[in-house]
C-alpha cells in the first residue's frame, strides 16, 4: 500500500510542475511589459512637452558636433522636461535589454539580474560624461569638453529610443534571442562608435592636442571597460 501511495505522490507533484512554470514565465513576461510600459511614457511625455523631441534628438545624432549646441537651443534644450524624460528612458530601456540579457540567456537569478542590468547603464554614463570632466581638469581644457559632453547625452537620447523598440520586439518574439542580442549589442557598439567619432573631430578641430585624446581613452574608457568586460566574462560565461 506504501509503494502505491509514494508512485501516486510522485505523480501529483510531477502533474503540478507544468502549472508552476507557465505562471512565473507569465509574471516574468508582466514584469518586462510594465517596465516596457514606463519606457514608452517617457516617450509620451518627451513628445507632449516638446512635439519635435523625437526629431531632435535624431537629427542632432547625425548632425555635426560644430552645430549640435546651436541646433539644441533652438529646439530642444538639455535641461527641458523633454530631454530629462528621453534621459530616463535611456537608462530604463538599456537596462530592460540588459535584464533580459542576463535572465534569459546567462540564466543569472531574478537579484543579480536586476542589480547588473542597472547598475551597467549608470557606470558607461559616468565614464562618458564624468570621465570627460576629469579628462578636463587635468588637461586644462574645459571649456573646450561642452559640446562632447552634449555628445555623450544626446547619443544617449537617441540610442535610448532604440533599446525601448529593440526590448518591445525581444519581448514579443522569445525565441529568437540571438537575433535581438545581436542587434543590442550592435546598438551598443554604434552608441560607442558614434559619440567616441563625433567627441575625437569636435576635440582635434578645437585644437586640444591628440596625445591628450589618447591618453583619455587609454585611463577614463579602454581600462575601465576592459575591466568591467573581464569581470563578467570570468563570472557569468
Amino acid at each position: 500500500m506504501l509503494p502505491l501511495l509514494q508512485v501516486f505522490e510522485k505523480t501529483r507533484i510531477i502533474a503540478e510542475l507544468p502549472e508552476v512554470l507557465p505562471l512565473r514565465e507569465e509574471t516574468y513576461t508582466m514584469f518586462l511589459i510594465g517596465i516596457l510600459s514606463l519606457s514608452f511614457f517617457l516617450i509620451s511625455l518627451s513628445r507632449s512637452n516638446n512635439s519635435n523631441a523625437i526629431q531632435s534628438v535624431a537629427e542632432v545624432f547625425f548632425r555635426d558636433s560644430s552645430s549640435v549646441e546651436v541646433y539644441l537651443n533652438e529646439n530642444m534644450k538639455i535641461g527641458s522636461l523633454s530631454s530629462l524624460a528621453l534621459m530616463i528612458n535611456y537608462f530604463i530601456s538599456f537596462s530592460l535589454c540588459n535584464f533580459i540579457f542576463f535572465h534569459r540567456i546567462l540564466l543569472v537569478r531574478d537579484d543579480l539580474s536586476m542589480f547588473l542590468s542597472f547598475l551597467i547603464p549608470l557606470i558607461l554614463f559616468g565614464i562618458e560624461t564624468l570621465g570627460l570632466y576629469l579628462a578636463g581638469i587635468l588637461s586644462g581644457e574645459m571649456k573646450r569638453l561642452h559640446v562632447p559632453v552634449l555628445n555623450a547625452l544626446t547619443v544617449a537620447q537617441f540610442t535610448g529610443l532604440l533599446f525601448s523598440i529593440i526590448a518591445l520586439f525581444w519581448i514579443m518574439n522569445p525565441n529568437t534571442d540571438k537575433l535581438f542580442l545581436s542587434l543590442f549589442l550592435g546598438m551598443i557598439s554604434l552608441k560607442t562608435v558614434a559619440r567616441v567619432l563625433k567627441n575625437s573631430i569636435n576635440v582635434l578641430s578645437s585644437g586640444v592636442r591628440w596625445y591628450y585624446l589618447i591618453l583619455y581613452f587609454c585611463t577614463l574608457e579602454i581600462l575601465p571597460l576592459f575591466v568591467g568586460a573581464y569581470y563578467v566574462v570570468r563570472n557569468f560565461i
